[in-house]
């Protein structure tokens, strides 16, 4: 699966993402995005910052996540602090694929399914952080189009 990203904003370097397991997050956004970790590293607390990087488009900004110690022992569920990623896909098979890969997993927020011409046809998916990745087919500003 190819996921279409595009910026026109050359100084976009990355997106940051707290996280408790950083395998775990690891893991997620290879199956999900088809990003691969490019650089593991620790700082001097020990906290563990890994960036991402999507295999088709090595021009995309970086998904770095960051590893903190504090939240591994932390039970209290992070806050996400955006609503969604959401990704334009080329077709509505891959929707439905990621739909069906993200109930069996348990990670699935809402399923495939047509949302008017503003949505398209999408998929809402949480990450193991409870960050939304959202994946739809024909969108359209315009009803017309």
């Amino acid at each position: 699966m190819v996921l279409e990203f595009v910026s026109h904003f050359a100084e976009w370097h990355h997106v940051l993402f707290k996280v408790r397991d950083a395998d775990n997050s690891i893991r997620f956004y290879s199956e999900y995005l088809g990003m691969a970790a490019v650089q593991d590293q620790r700082d001097t607390e020990g906290n563990r910052w890994v960036w991402l990087r999507f295999a088709e488009n090595p021009y995309a900004p970086l998904f770095v996540l960051a590893e903190d110690t504090h939240l591994k022992r932390n039970p209290v569920p992070l806050t996400a602090s955006l609503q969604s990623f959401a990704f334009r896909l080329p077709d509505l098979k891959p929707v439905e694929e990621i739909s069906a890969k993200a109930k069996t997993d348990n990670c699935l927020v809402e399923p495939a399914t047509y949302g008017g011409h503003l949505r398209g046809y999408f998929c809402v998916i949480s990450d193991p952080d409870g960050n939304l990745l959202e994946f739809s087919y024909l969108l359209s500003p315009n009803p017309e189009k």
